[in-house]
């Protein structure tokens, strides 16, 4: 059986940050006083945890039973890769805006942006 190993392992990552985000809350913090930082504290919540944990579900699936049909490889990596960037752009502004350095989850979730990117452009699913 043939799988595709990117979208099984990023399935997986994506699954194990939403997971994260539903035992962590106080990741992205808020302030009612500035819209953006409101919005930017609503995507850790369980809702759009929950969202994460579909899509790397979805991703998952589809990686290991190697689905083309539909063009479902290239679809969830687009999905993906909106998500990534949303988060990545949330736990960024989120640590500029309170004055916190950058974490090493904002680079990683730059890097895994990046990696999507890359498999969407140049992998197999192309």
């Amino acid at each position: 059986m043939k799988c595709n190993a990117f979208l099984t392992l990023t399935g997986l990552e994506t699954i194990v940050v939403g997971v994260f985000l539903l035992i962590q809350r106080n990741i992205l913090l808020d302030d009612h006083n500035n819209k953006v930082m409101h919005f930017v504290h609503q995507m850790g919540n369980a809702e759009w945890a929950a969202l994460l944990i579909a899509v790397g579900a979805l991703a998952l699936v589809i990686g290991i039973l190697d689905v083309n049909k539909y063009a479902a490889q290239t679809v969830i990596l687009i999905v993906l890769g909106g998500l990534w960037l949303a988060y990545a752009f949330s736990f960024t502004f989120s640590d500029f805006y309170f004055g916190n350095p950058l974490h090493l989850g904002d680079l990683l979730a730059w890097f895994v942006f990046l990696q999507i990117t890359f498999e969407a452009y140049f992998g197999e699913a192309r």
